[in-house]
């Protein structure tokens, strides 16, 4: 599969009035053409400045230490205001978790999808960008699209706003769009029918798309393959029947654990992840989850686990799936994994 995005050894950090925040922490993956990529992990975890610091969006606070971003050839780090403004919308689009927040809520709706359209489309007219976001909203099953066009963010359930917000991110055609939870905010039902929209774009764009959750069910929905992050590093990546079959991490089994499933009994009790996240100011020298795993040992402490390969699909940087790993308490001895 050929890849239309390389992330290696990306490191952005905050530099606060308390100390620098170590946000990521030389993450790398690629994102393959016309892949649904998702990128799971508790709040704090790095999933979101992963998807600012490849945008170039990041507060000006923030610091990218380290790494490059390929996309489609070209490094975006380095890169001018005005040579990042020419790829933003145009070729990688975000679709944020909020759509209230994101659009205006003095602009109508199809005015906001005109002026993208305006924006990278020098030769378009208004006329024509008008009927091009008509047509957009009609894309994405916006009910009555000519009369929409003229209605307000807050005049639209917020499915509907939702739905504008992709219209934005479809409208000149990108290759890769970043969608950083954007089924958060939504009931169940109307969660279910923008993954089956986001979906529909990939199927007939070939679009490639970084979705970003903390939300194992919505990722079991919609990817095809899977990074699950903590404290700012990747603990485990592989394609989606490995990750929720072939668990390789106490941290994704501790997530998996923690999600009601159809075919466990009525009283069987969820179990959440004991502790908190790790300090950032102060990142662990070791495994960063040590502190809130069951399986813990003194070498996790004292330095940070290499990644095993476990398929050529699959890795999870966890010192209890080396082949010399103790058996005794190990819940990956056995497995058959190598």
């Amino acid at each position: 599969m050929d890849k239309i995005l390389r992330v290696n050894n990306l490191t952005t950090s905050f530099i606060t009035k308390s100390g620098e925040v170590q946000a990521v922490r030389g993450v790398s993956f690629d994102v393959g053409k016309g892949e649904i990529l998702g990128v799971v992990g508790e709040s704090g975890s790095g999933k979101s400045v992963i998807s600012l610091s490849i945008l170039g969006v990041l507060e000006e606070n923030a610091r990218i230490k380290d790494g490059t971003v390929e996309f489609a050839g070209t490094n975006l780090i380095g890169l001018s205001k005005k040579e990042y403004r020419k790829i933003r919308g145009s070729k990688i689009s975000m679709i944020f978790q909020d759509p209230m927040t994101s659009l205006n809520p003095v602009m109508k709706v199809g005015k906001q999808i005109s002026e993208t359209l305006l924006e990278h489309n020098p030769n378009m007219g208004p006329q024509e960008a008008k009927e091009r976001a008509i047509e957009l909203l009609r894309k994405v099953h916006i009910p009555e699209a000519p009369s929409r066009y003229h209605s307000y963010p807050h005049q639209l359930s917020g499915g509907m706003r939702q739905r504008v917000m992709i219209a934005i991110a479809i409208s000149c055609e990108p290759e890769l769009i970043i969608a950083d939870e954007p089924t958060t905010a939504l009931d169940v039902t109307i969660q279910d029918q923008i993954i089956k929209l986001l979906k529909e774009m990939n199927a007939k764009q070939n679009l490639s798309v970084m979705f970003i959750t903390h939300d194992l069910g919505v990722v079991a929905g919609i990817c095809d393959r899977v990074l699950v992050l903590y404290g700012g590093l990747i603990m485990e990546e592989g394609k989606l029947n490995e990750i929720f079959y072939k668990t390789a991490h106490p941290y994704t089994l501790g997530l998996l654990e923690s999600v009601p499933r159809l075919d466990q009994e009525k009283t069987q009790r969820l179990m959440p992840i004991g502790g908190s996240p790790p300090d950032m100011l102060k990142p662990p020298k070791g495994c960063p989850f040590y502190p809130r795993c069951r399986w813990g040992r003194q070498l996790c402490v004292e330095e940070r686990p290499v990644f095993s390969n476990l398929s050529d699909t699959h890795r999870s940087a966890c010192w209890l799936l080396l082949p010399d790993a103790p058996s005794e308490d190990n819940p990956f001895y056995g497995r058959q994994l190598w």
